[in-house]
This record gives structure tokens, sequence and C-alpha cells, in this order.
């Protein structure tokens, strides 16, 4: 009688070859920076051929975008679960403001990796790119129902990140710089949903 095989074995220790690889990749940005990442230190880093990694990630994007989903993971990203129970736009933003806040502090050691690492070039763009999809659609969630009205998103997208982090580069704590934000956005936010019809 043949042996029956199944892919359960077999689907855990890919599952955990391509953990191990992720993890290699971030730790190796944190130390040479994605550009120093290179696949046989990856390769070396996680134990296995380099042939393995290019098996699970066929090129650099893709490994890049697994790292990245795997930092927005460890960072817990805000989604739009925030916004459960909230009774209306202002206490979305309210709950926006704070919860993105929380994010930007817990990335700080990211963000420096990423400074310092001017050498990607793009690399980094694809993975940028859906961070920022991320962050727009977390606007338009808190807004709606002014998620159609481009000023709101404008305004509330630059609040949320350009004036946040200007306050934290001139010394400001981050409840300083949600302080201002709050002073800045809900009586604009106000004015603009008792202006709007129906």
């Amino acid at each position: 009688m043949p042996r029956r095989y199944t892919l359960g074995k077999r689907g855990e220790a890919k599952e955990g070859t391509r953990r191990r690889i992720i993890e290699a990749t971030l730790q190796l940005y944190r130390e040479v920076g994605l550009s120093g990442a290179t696949i046989p230190r990856i390769a070396r880093a996680a134990d296995v051929a380099p042939a393995t990694v290019r098996n699970h990630f066929p090129g650099p994007t893709a490994l890049a975008e697994a790292a990245a989903d795997a930092i927005l993971e460890q960072l817990a990203m805000p989604d739009e679960s925030i916004f459960e129970g909230a009774a209306g736009p202002l206490e979305r933003v309210e709950r926006l403001l704070v919860e993105v806040a929380a994010f930007f502090e817990r990335s700080t050691g990211w963000w420096e990796v990423r400074v310092a690492d001017q050498a990607a070039g793009d690399a980094w763009g694809t993975p940028e790119a859906r961070y920022e999809e991320r962050i727009a659609a977390l606007i338009g969630a808190a807004v709606a129902p002014l998620d159609d009205d481009p000023l709101v998103l404008a305004v509330v997208g630059t609040t949320l990140v350009q004036v946040y982090f200007a306050i934290r580069s001139a010394g400001g704590s981050s409840e300083a710089a949600l302080d201002v934000e709050r002073q800045l956005l809900v009586p604009w936010l106000q004015t603009r949903l008792a202006a709007r019809p129906g």
C-alpha cells in the first residue's frame, strides 16, 4: 500500500524558512541597511542557500515588500479597527491622531535605518508607496463623510504627518504635537462638517 503524502510538515518547514529569511533580512537592514542586505548575506544569516532565498522571493522588490510588511506588523501599524465604536468623524480623527502618533514614535528606529540608507535608492519605493496608501485609507475612513473632499484629505494628511514631525523636530513632545494637531484640525473640520449640505 502506498504511503500517504501530506504537505503539512513540508508546508510548515517552508513557512519556517520564509520566516527565517525575513528575520535575517530585517536584522541586516538594521546592521547594514537595505543596500547592504545582499542575497548572499541574507542567505548566510538565515542559514540557507542563496537559491532558497530566490525561490521564496524571486526579486529584491518581493523581499523588500515582505520585510516592510513584517516591519509594519511588528510596529502594529493602525488599521481601520481603531475607529470601531467612534461616534463620528471628529472622534475618528482624534483616534487617528493618537494612534498614528504612537505608531510614529514606535517606528523611529526603522525611520533612522531608512534615512541612513540613501544608497538604497528606489528599493524602498514600493513598500513606502504601500505604506502611504494605508495612511491615505485611514485618513479617508476617519473623515467620512468628508472623504470625497480633496481639501479635507490634504489638510488632515499634512497635519497628521508634516505638522507632527515639524513639532517633534523642533523639540516638542509627542503630546505637544498632538495638541497642536487638535487645535488646527478640530475647529476647521467642525466648520467643514457644518457647511456640508444634508
